[in-house]
């Protein structure tokens, strides 16, 4: 009498079926080639022993094949889905053995254009010379459902894409953060509208300074960087050759006024540190006793 016992099934129906018989065999993954990281797929391994009863073992030709179906029982594909044994692949994903196996390593992997999802069938009996599978008695011709698998498929993004993906949206919030709270605390604007300058040699000039981060007024002008001026706001350069001392005006804190540093070599009147809005002041150079309004438009 020739019978066979499959403990791998029957244990893991043991352990990991509900009601419905299904063994979970896991999660297949594929992500695909980008820049220099190559295209990978991670497939499904299981191991099973197999132990097939004394007269079966002694009966050298004995054999048990099955073929993995869908719920329909329609066999799967190899166009989707491949299986293996032991390294050889499995003609019809046909799982043929022989009563001499002890195990085998069933690894399971799809097409990298099959569909993502749920898979799920029966592995069922379709050839076999035996008397009975487990405790149920066979017939020749018999085929019948071992168990239900359920297998998923899932596409991902190549770690390489993740990573590059992650940096910018660090990068992003960063830049978001920075501009929008962060720049604004370390580097404040000035809040008054528009600085006139007026003298009686005809020396004139009116610029708007709001949003500003400096007003600078010299006879030399020193460029910015691009990079400087995005991140840290913009300075506004006033030149003239009367200004043979620079002085510079500053955001105060207060949102109408701001901070003027005139760096020793100017009096100005009335005698103040802080420009406010409307106002009127006279800048006089201590040296070459030049001077100039200045307005708060």
């Amino acid at each position: 009498m020739k019978i066979v016992i499959y403990y791998p099934f029957l244990l893991l129906l043991l352990l990991t079926s509900c009601k419905d018989n299904s063994i979970s065999m896991g999660t297949v993954e594929f992500y695909p080639s980008f820049l220099w990281v190559e295209s990978d797929l991670t497939p499904v391994i299981k191991t099973f022993d197999f132990d097939f009863s004394e007269d079966a073992q002694a009966d050298k030709e004995s054999f048990a094949e099955f073929q993995f179906v869908d719920n329909n029982g329609v066999p799967i594909s190899t166009e989707v889905m491949q299986i293996s044994m032991n390294g050889n692949t499995l003609k019809d994903n046909k799982l043929r053995i022989n009563s001499n196996e002890t195990s085998g390593k069933i690894v399971f992997s799809f097409s990298k254009d099959a569909p993502t999802g749920k898979y799920q069938g029966y592995l069922r009996l379709i050839n076999h010379n035996l008397d009975r599978l487990d405790s149920q008695s066979l017939k020749q011709g018999d085929k019948i459902d071992a168990f239900q698998w359920t297998l998923y498929y899932e596409k991902r993004m190549n770690p390489l894409a993740v990573t590059l993906l992650w940096s910018v949206i660090c990068i992003c919030l960063s830049l978001m953060i920075w501009f929008l709270f962060i720049k604004r605390i370390l580097f404040p604007r000035i809040c008054l509208s528009r600085l006139e300058l007026s003298a009686n040699d005809g020396y004139y000039v009116n610029n708007k300074i709001n949003g500003n981060r400096r007003i600078v007024v010299t006879n030399k002008y020193k460029p910015q960087g691009l990079l400087n001026r995005l991140f840290t706001g913009q300075i506004v350069y006033i030149i003239d050759d009367r200004w043979i001392s620079p002085w510079v005006i500053l955001p105060k804190g207060k949102k109408k006024a701001a901070k003027i540093v005139l760096h020793g070599k100017y009096t100005i009147d009335p005698i103040t540190s802080e420009l406010v809005n409307y106002g009127v002041y006279k800048l006089t150079n201590i040296e070459t006793k030049e001077s100039t309004t200045i307005k708060i438009l």
